[in-house]
């Protein structure tokens, strides 16, 4: 059983796709691997495997789609695949009557704003 308190957690996650009559199945798989700080031993893995399938006007057998997928796959699929990942774990770990574990609560979105400069002038002219 992993020890928490000496143990380091590393995700892999990738995306691909496949196509499918009127659309795609966008497939994520994930990877846990638990080790030792110390040592790099490895502790355990938990590994899922979620397909989505999507419907599209873009034929995704036809060029352009994988530019297409690449956005997707940065912005969409995270959010639509995390909490079953999550969930899986979570309930993986507690079956195996490792310590508990939740993976953090994930958003993508854009950017933060940079800090505007507060250095304009409030002096008005005539």
């Amino acid at each position: 059983m992993p020890d928490p308190t000496a143990s380091e957690v590393e995700l892999e996650e990738s995306y691909t796709f496949n196509p499918v009559d009127g659309g795609f199945e966008a497939v994520g798989s994930f990877r846990l691997r638990i080790a030792n700080r110390e040592t790099q031993a490895e502790q355990g893995v938990v590994e899922v495997s979620f397909g989505f399938l999507y419907a599209s006007e873009r034929n995704p057998a036809a060029g352009g789609f994988e530019g297409y997928f690449q956005v997707f796959k940065e912005v969409n699929l995270p959010i639509n695949m995390w909490p079953f990942v999550r969930e899986f774990v979570h309930n993986a770990m507690s079956r195996m009557d490792w310590p508990p574990f939740t993976l953090p609560l994930r958003k993508v979105g854009p950017a933060p704003a940079r800090a505007r400069s507060r250095s304009r002038s409030k002096a008005r002219t005539p």
